[in-house]
């Protein structure tokens, strides 16, 4: 991206609009996440927010949702940001973070089935933007 990011705090509001922007312009990979519909990403400590994104029928994430009150009948995938940023720089992939509980996630095993190799492209395009 083209955009200065240095003032934009990682996790917050003004991050995920440009982590919006930034999925929304994969072509090659965006369309393995498609008709996901809603997922938390909650960081546990920190600046401590929940953020709801919206994935569509063509994978673009079509909205992004800082939340208060977890709606827990959706995906939620939490851990504090130390957590996070192993995920985020590629140290750990989506899957072994859940499986070892370095990210909790709570809901449906059906999404972990059908998306959740696909999950390790949410750090390619985090470190798009840092």
């Amino acid at each position: 991206m083209t955009q200065d990011t240095s003032n934009i705090i990682r996790f917050s509001r003004d991050w995920w609009l440009l982590y919006q922007q930034a999925w929304n312009e994969q072509s090659e990979f965006k369309h393995k996440l498609k008709k996901l519909g809603k997922v938390i990403f909650c960081l546990t400590d920190g600046i401590e927010i929940s953020v709801c994104l919206n994935w569509d029928e063509q994978g673009d994430i079509s909205e992004v949702n800082v939340i208060e009150t977890i709606d827990e009948s959706l995906p939620i995938f939490s851990a504090p940001e130390e957590n996070w940023e192993k995920f985020l720089n590629k140290e750990i992939g989506a899957a072994k973070a859940v499986m070892t509980g370095v990210i909790d996630y709570q809901g449906s095993f059906s999404i972990i089935m059908k998306y959740g190799r696909h999950f390790d492209y949410l750090a390619d395009v985090a470190q798009k933007i840092t």
